[in-house]
């Protein structure tokens, strides 16, 4: 009998050698699901240059930017005492929020999804958060030794394109216009020149 037993478990058709083999495979299953996101991001790593404990942040950063692709953003613009510059908009059809960092020859764009902010009550609140979020982003990036910051001028993105995994866009500020090459992955310029407003759309 026990020689029989034995025969019976070492048949891969018994029910309990079946049951072992679904285990494993769904331990094997949910080991490699689990790889995936950690093989996902040392590849985006690599390829972009970007630090791995940052690649979920720049995911989504890219997720919003496609998200936001078609919008026309104008901006409210910012400056410093110093070189530094932010510039503030909004989408009106998803109401995302774009920031524009620029200082010490690179600019850098930042998302915030609307949806992730706390909602306000009423219209005076929704603009004294806004003012509340610029003033912060200032706060973090200033000295002590600055003086408050003052109102520059405004900026505006006339068109944009696609371009492989960046974003060629004319921004025009003071009646002047820049082409930038913005990675979609990175949020930043990698190159900019300044070009004719009257010629700069549509991007070819």
């Amino acid at each position: 009998m026990a020689m029989d037993a034995t025969s019976l478990l070492a048949n891969p058709r018994h029910p309990v050698n079946r049951a072992m083999s679904i285990i494993k495979f769904a331990v094997l299953a949910v080991s490699v699901a689990a790889a995936i996101p950690t093989a996902r991001n040392l590849y985006f790593s690599w390829k972009n240059g970007v630090p791995f404990n940052q690649v979920d942040h720049r995911l989504a950063q890219a997720d919003l930017l496609e998200k936001n692709f078609h919008c026309k953003i104008s901006y409210r613009s910012l400056a410093m005492t110093g070189a530094e510059r932010i510039d503030v908009g909004t989408c009106e059809k998803t109401r995302d929020i774009s920031i524009r960092i620029s200082g010490n020859g690179q600019t850098n764009y930042e998302w915030i999804a609307f949806d992730r902010l706390p909602k306000p009550r009423s219209k005076s609140e929704s603009v004294s958060l806004m003012n509340l979020i610029v003033s912060r982003a200032f706060a973090d990036e200033a000295p002590q030794s600055q003086k408050p910051f003052d109102v520059a001028q405004d900026a505006s993105v006339l068109c944009q394109a696609k371009s492989g995994d960046n974003i060629i866009r004319v921004v025009q500020s003071g009646g002047q216009c820049t082409r930038e090459t913005v990675s979609i992955f990175r949020g930043t310029v990698e190159k900019s020149e300044g070009v004719p407003c009257n010629t700069a759309c549509p991007i070819r």
